[in-house]
Order: C-alpha cells, then sequence, then structure tokens
C-alpha cells in the first residue's frame, strides 16, 4: 500500500470518475462523548478511532466542526484511487456511522479545510468549472457551504487563488487570512476582506525553506503548523510549526521533534476546535496528540 503527502500526490489523479466505496451506513459501534468517544492522548501520538477513521486505505485532513457536531476527513481507496470525503456527524449525543459526502462522489477530491465557523468547506478536486467537460489537468480550490444543515454544490474559489498552475492545499485561518500552496511547494497567504480574497503573498523563508505544505493556523491563530522536507530532519516529510511574533511575523521554524517526527512521513496537521489537541497523517493513518508538544516548544524557543 503507497502511503504518501497529497502534495506529492498530485501525479496521480485521474480522470475517472470514483465510485464509491464507502457503503451509506457502514455499521458503528454506539459512541458518545467528544473525538467519537475516544480516550485522549498525551504527548505521545496515539491512533485515532481505529478501525473507525483509521483503517485500511489512507486517511488525513481530519476537521472537527466549532461545535463538534461533525467530523469531515479524506480518504483513498488504493484499490482504484478514488479519493473522496467521509463525514461523521452527531444526532443528540449519539455518534452517526461514516458517511461520503454526495459532492465527493464525482472526480478527484482532496485536502478538505473547514472555515472557523463551519459553515464553508474548502478542498482541491480536478472536477471541471462547468457542468460540461471532462477533469482538468490541473486541480483547483473550491468550496462548499452548509446551509440548513447540508452541503452546497461545489464553487470554484476563483482568482485570485486558483491561476493557471496548481493551487492546493487550502486554510482559511481564524487570523482572517486565507493559506494555500501553489508548486512547486510554497505557501501563500491571502487577506480576506470583506469577504474577498486579495492578492496573494508567498510567505518568507522561515517558512518557505525546502517544499513546504499543508499550512494550518491555531484556533488562537498564535501559530502556523504545515510539513516538510527540508534538510535536518528525521526523514521524509516531518511536522514544523511557526509562532507568530508581536509585529505579527511569522517566525523561523521549529521541527517538532522526535516524538512527533519519525523516519516516515508525517503530513496534513489540524487542530481540534479548542486547540487542544493536534491531528496528523503518519503513513496514511490519522494520529492525534496532545497541544501540549507545541507549548514545550514555544517556551523553548
Amino acid at each position: 500500500m503507497i502511503k504518501y503527502p497529497v502534495m506529492c500526490s498530485l501525479a496521480l489523479i485521474s480522470t475517472i470518475v470514483p465510485s464509491l466505496v464507502r457503503a451509506q451506513g457502514d455499521s458503528l459501534p454506539a459512541l458518545t462523548g467528544p473525538y467519537l468517544g475516544q480516550r485522549t492522548p498525551d504527548t505521545i501520538p496515539e491512533l485515532f478511532a481505529p478501525g473507525i477513521v483509521s483503517k485500511d486505505g489512507h486517511q488525513a485532513k481530519l476537521n472537527i466542526c466549532s461545535d463538534q457536531s461533525e467530523i469531515i476527513y479524506w480518504e483513498r481507496n488504493p484499490a482504484n484511487n478514488s479519493m473522496y470525503f467521509v463525514s461523521i456527524t452527531k444526532t443528540g449525543k449519539t455518534w452517526n456511522a461514516p458517511e461520503t459526502l454526495a459532492f465527493s462522489r464525482e472526480f478527484t477530491n482532496m485536502e478538505p479545510a473547514l472555515s472557523p465557523d463551519g459553515t464553508k468547506l474548502y478542498f482541491v478536486s480536478d472536477r471541471p468549472p462547468s457542468d460540461s467537460g471532462g477533469a482538468q489537468k490541473n486541480p483547483d480550490i473550491w468550496y462548499v457551504r452548509k446551509v440548513a444543515g447540508r452541503w452546497s454544490e461545489p464553487v470554484n474559489i476563483g482568482p485570485p487563488i486558483n491561476g493557471d498552475g496548481v493551487e492546493v492545499q487550502p486554510c482559511e485561518g481564524a487570523d482572517g487570512n486565507f493559506y494555500f500552496c501553489k508548486s512547486p511547494g510554497e505557501i501563500y497567504c491571502s487577506r480576506i476582506s470583506d469577504g474577498k480574497m486579495q492578492q496573494p503573498i508567498k510567505l518568507t523563508a522561515n517558512i518557505n525553506t525546502g517544499r513546504v505544505s499543508s499550512p494550518r493556523t491555531s484556533p488562537d491563530h498564535s501559530c502556523l503548523i504545515f510539513h516538510s522536507e527540508r534538510a535536518g530532519g528525521f526523514g521524509g516529510w516531518d511536522l514544523y510549526v511557526s509562532f507568530k511574533d508581536d509585529s505579527g511575523n511569522w517566525s523561523e521554524a521549529k521541527n517538532l521533534g522526535g516524538s512527533i517526527n519519525t523516519s516516515g512521513n508525517e503530513n496534513d496537521a489540524t487542530f481540534s476546535p479548542d486547540g487542544k489537541y493536534l491531528f496528523f497523517t503518519r503513513e496514511g493513518d490519522i494520529y492525534w496528540v496532545s497541544a501540549a508538544v507545541i507549548e514545550d516548544l514555544r517556551r523553548k524557543y
């Protein structure tokens, strides 16, 4: 089974229409409480919801809406390379069975990212800009809105974010900025003003050293986490964090260290809505860990 960061998977995007690979209403044990009723971790990463979320295939980019009523993550089926989004919702105190989001059943869909208020879901897709035509050669960033409890039809985010190249790994930060990546692996930032994206600016070398991808800000927008394969890491893609200084600038990025990073790939990090936990993918499975590991780095540096 091939496991890899999404930024490296662009060459695998195909023109086939992926089938719905997760049957609706898959059996799920009765789960209640936050985080699917899982025991919360300390500063040693643990597999998240084994057999429920972390299972066969490749899972990444786990998002939890602010009221913890829905969990959304990306899944890839290695049997046919289909890529789609899985949603687990809550009715009362009980979590429902996982379901594939309807709009993600066609074309290739990757890298979901909920807005801080949970009303928008950004993602990357090779779907055509109109209802006609086949898959695009280069993927674009899209979004859907939650209307009356349902996700709308996808909307292309358009310029100045999307252009003629490759735009991936979207993230709307709680700081009022929109972050994303461009080839060959650089993070850009666009200020959101009156609901409109401003001209993107490439972040400094404090962030953009070596290939980088998958930016995500903490809920209090005090730090930016991403993965990189720059020199000096533990091997493969490692997770790094940059802290915002008193002037609003991002500090030199620091490796999260050997308790998080391994000789393999760690990537696609996200935060719990309260910022207490960090989720990330390790070799195709989703892990989680106490965000105290980040605070330890903050105090150290």
